[in-house]
């Protein structure tokens, strides 16, 4: 009688992750040295720089993380796996774009595209697997990606939209890279790795925060008391410092069964992210006071290089060396 043929369920049999990570590590080490030979020629102000570096190597990796994520949707993931593909060759567009004094939003747009695609793949995953997830949180973080383009693309057309001048225009479109992609992307491999009350309440309150700071920057624009936007500020600055811990947690706890590589990277993005967003809380303390404590240019220098360099770029790497971590058993609190 001959044997019966063995075959894998859906569950059991092996996904190409390796091949897929392998794609963000290729077109995020393509990404570095493009940034860096730029920096170097076109020389743009250091937030220009954060942007450019967000689009050509934060990006691919946290699309990486999606893609090779737990929860799959085939649509979905096709137009995610499409724009990780368009991604390099957009970002060196847009690069050319907004280093053109004229011009320049033309060849921003596919960037834009870009940016709308994956916002549209991120509602459908939404939609369709529900919100009670880890990965829901990387969904909403390609919802901010789409609002990063918007705001990005006002600034390679040198508009001041609605009344905010060039400089806070440009840093809308670099936050949301950051606070929006970014930090959804890592937040949602924290509590995988790290289930429990706790981490799931403060990575909510990062989802929250992050529009509640953009509403309060807008309504102070537009004449309300400045507590609105100090308080998003403070709301957000929280969430992410106990979403810190969290992870910071993980990179010591055994049962993390973390790589050595991640720990450390962890343990530097903490410290990174820790220090920028102390500065965050200095910042909206003088705005509440009315005596600012920090200039616009010293938070692009500090604020935003820890978060891009330090945070941003060793949490996606750390957490991409991680693979797939097994998440340890339901934790209370």
């Amino acid at each position: 009688m001959p044997e019966p043929a063995i075959t894998l369920t859906p569950a059991q049999a092996p996904a190409p992750v390796s091949f897929l990570r392998g794609r963000a590590w290729l077109r995020a080490l393509a990404g570095l040295p493009l940034w860096g030979m730029l920096y170097t020629v076109l020389e743009p102000d250091w937030a220009t720089a954060l942007l450019w570096l967000g689009a050509l190597t934060h990006v691919p990796l946290a699309l990486g993380l999606i893609l090779t994520g737990q929860e799959k949707h085939r649509r979905a993931d096709a137009i995610l796996n499409f724009a990780a593909w368009l991604q390099l060759p957009a970002a060196a567009l847009l690069i050319v774009g907004m280093s053109l004094q004229s011009s320049g939003f033309w060849l921003a747009l596919p960037w834009v595209a870009l940016t709308g695609a994956c916002a549209f793949a991120g509602a459908w995953r939404i939609l369709a697997l529900g919100v009670r997830r880890p990965g829901a949180l990387a969904d909403l973080g390609l919802l901010w990606f789409a609002v990063s383009g918007a705001w990005t693309g006002a600034a390679a057309m040198r508009w001041e939209a609605f009344g905010f001048a060039p400089i806070m225009v440009l840093l809308a479109g670099v936050h949301q890279v950051f606070a929006g992609l970014v930090l959804h992307v890592v937040a949602a491999q924290i509590v995988r790795a790290r289930p429990g009350r706790l981490p799931w309440i403060a990575a909510i309150g990062v989802a929250v925060g992050n529009p509640l700071v953009a509403f309060g920057i807008t309504t102070t624009h537009m004449g309300a008391p400045v507590w609105i936007e100090v308080g998003g500020a403070f709301f957000l600055a929280a969430g992410v410092i106990v979403l810190g811990w969290m992870q910071l947690y993980l990179a010591f706890a055994p049962s993390s069964r973390l790589p050595f590589a991640t720990r450390v990277l962890l343990v530097l993005s903490d410290l990174a992210l820790g220090t920028a967003m102390t500065l965050a809380i200095i910042f909206a303390w003088g705005t509440a006071r009315g005596v600012p404590t920090l200039l616009i240019t010293d938070m692009i220098t500090w604020h935003g290089t820890l978060n891009a360099l330090g945070f941003g770029l060793c949490a996606l790497v750390g957490w991409m060396l991680a693979g797939q971590v097994k998440p340890r058993a339901e934790a209370r609190g």
